[in-house]
């Protein structure tokens, strides 16, 4: 759990005495991080193509002379975001009626760079691929379940969702994110993982804190602060959430692993193990 504690924890170690000797992560909390890290990166990738391809969408909608309001009465549905060649992302926006998918534009999406696309035409290839639909179904069966009790957001705000495409084992994670409503003002709560097996079962999943908290990270009296220190309760080592969080936020995140007493600096994506928590002779 990330609480409002987290602060208050930061003033106390800074004055306890340092401890006679620091024990390393272990192999598993090492591996862990390794996941952590690459999964905050894709997450982060999918984020980034999504959010770039709707800036250019709603740019296209506005050149095509028609509305949201107008697609959404065409079917409308939301979009998909999933690998293409080449290592880039393709992001596609879809409509649906009479039970079919359609696809209405499609982006191709480096970075934050839109390389290319628009919308389809009426006589071009309107259909999505066959891990499209699978993302769209998992999503969709996933924000069925974040509706159920106990799976609380932490704003007014509609929630966002990050379909990551399946691992080797065919498990396929959807997340269910708080979203942001202020600028430089990030929740670390309120997000959700939902893991689906190949036939599209739920067959796992996973809150990443018990309460709410917001990662403040605005200017105060002209200066940003340095950094911004908070507890976990559920893992050893920090998780896939942190590291897309500190993707997201202009300072570092110090997290402190309650349960093994580990301090770990998690920058841009990065997490390196630093001490464990003091303790007092």
């Amino acid at each position: 759990m990330i609480g409002r504690r987290g602060g208050a924890f930061a003033l106390v170690l800074a004055a306890m005495p340092v401890a006679a000797a620091w024990a390393a992560p272990t192999a598993q909390e090492l591996a862990a991080v390794s996941e952590a890290e690459q999964r905050g990166a894709e997450m982060f990738a999918y984020d980034q193509a999504a959010w770039h391809a709707t800036d250019r969408f709603q740019e296209d909608i506005g050149r095509r002379g028609t509305s949201i309001d107008a697609l959404q009465a065409q079917g409308l549905g939301g979009y998909i975001v999933e690998p293409d060649a080449g290592g880039v992302l393709l992001t596609t926006f879809y409509g649906q009626r009479d039970g079919r998918r359609f696809a209405i534009a499609r982006y191709t999406v480096n970075g934050s760079t839109v390389m290319a696309g628009g919308f389809v035409e009426a006589d071009g290839d309107r259909g999505l691929s066959l891990l499209a639909g699978r993302m769209i179904d998992a999503r969709e069966k996933a924000m069925a379940a974040r509706r159920e009790p106990n799976h609380g957001l932490c704003s007014q705000s509609p929630a966002n969702s990050l379909v990551l495409p399946p691992r080797p084992d065919g498990t396929l994670s959807v997340y269910i994110l708080t979203s942001t409503v202020t600028a430089d003002v990030y929740p670390a709560g309120g997000h959700y993982r939902f893991d689906f097996d190949a036939g599209g079962k739920l067959v796992g999943e996973r809150r990443f804190m018990n309460s709410c908290f917001d990662i403040d990270s605005r200017m105060k009296d002209g200066k940003r602060p340095a950094g911004v220190f908070v507890t976990h309760l559920l893992d050893p080592q920090p998780t896939e959430i942190h590291a897309f969080v500190s993707r997201n936020i202009p300072v570092k995140l110090s997290v402190a692993t309650v349960g093994n007493n580990a301090i770990w600096d998690v920058s841009q994506g990065h997490i390196a193990y630093v001490r464990d928590i003091p303790r007092k002779n």
